[in-house]
């Protein structure tokens, strides 16, 4: 049965869209088999995946699986060995009023996967910079959260904003979401800030786990421009071998339950 991990930050610019698609692979490097799930209306993901192809699935998207329109075995798209995808698509935004008027809206997502979460090891949701309902189904549906964070101010208080959503969140519609853990991106060793904020941060959130942080990069940027993972345009680099110890920290806690 899958683990359900959504990578949510509340603050745009933080790379979700990219540590979402690496980590998938680097999962699937290690021999797991992923779900990826797109459910930001602006379907970075399923663009750098796809490309202009997600043009072609105005019928069967996240939307669509969420307005009933679609079953779930007709949105998922095989994109690479042991990493498949439900895709985002233009409409997606046009999608949210109807499904905020729908009964028993916050769960119609954890509803839709379930046929077919025994067939993958893991699922990662890519969600929007906002709280709204696609982010509140993601979370009532994950056993996980993964928070990227961006070491500035507004960072911080995307992260903590998080925090307060996933407490609401356990009281109201699922009470097993636990933090997986913090992955410090687009990280720099070059200034003495980031390094001052990271330990900051262990002090005030000493429970919080800090996982493998993420090195700025060039080829990270480019290798998504050109529809990549970081391991396809450059695996013996130093992000690709971050995300390769991110995967391993990921499975180490979340496979040892």
């Amino acid at each position: 049965m899958a683990v359900v991990i959504s990578v949510a930050n509340q603050k745009g610019g933080v790379g979700k869209t990219t540590l979402t698609l690496n980590l998938a692979h680097a999962l699937a490097n290690r021999g797991r088999r992923v779900l990826l799930v797109d459910v930001d209306p602006q379907f970075n993901l399923t663009f750098g995946l796809i490309g202009l192809k997600v043009l072609e699935y105005e019928n069967n998207n996240v939307g669509t699986l969420l307005t009933k329109e679609s079953n779930v075995e007709d949105t998922i798209i095989p994109v690479r060995e042991n990493i498949h995808i439900i895709p985002s698509h233009l409409n997606l935004s046009q999608k949210e009023i109807e499904i905020i008027n729908s009964y028993n809206r916050e769960r119609r997502l954890e509803k839709a996967l379930r046929p077919v979460l025994p067939d993958y090891d893991y699922v990662l949701i890519d969600n929007p910079p906002s709280m709204g309902i696609f982010l509140v189904n993601s979370l009532t549906t994950s056993d996980y959260v993964l928070i990227p964070l961006e070491l500035s101010y507004f960072g911080v208080i995307g992260m903590q904003l998080m925090f307060n959503l996933m407490k609401m969140i356990k009281e109201e519609t699922n009470e097993g979401l636990s933090l997986l853990g913090i992955v410090p991106n687009k990280f720099t060793r070059q200034t003495k800030v980031p390094k001052t904020r990271l330990q900051e941060l262990r002090e005030t959130y000493p429970n919080a786990p800090l996982l493998t942080t993420i090195p700025q990069s060039v080829a990270l940027e480019k290798a998504h421009a050109q529809g990549m993972s970081i391991f396809e345009f450059d695996g013996d680099g130093r992000a690709a071998k971050a995300f390769t110890k991110l995967a391993g920290e990921v499975i180490e806690i979340v496979e040892r339950r």
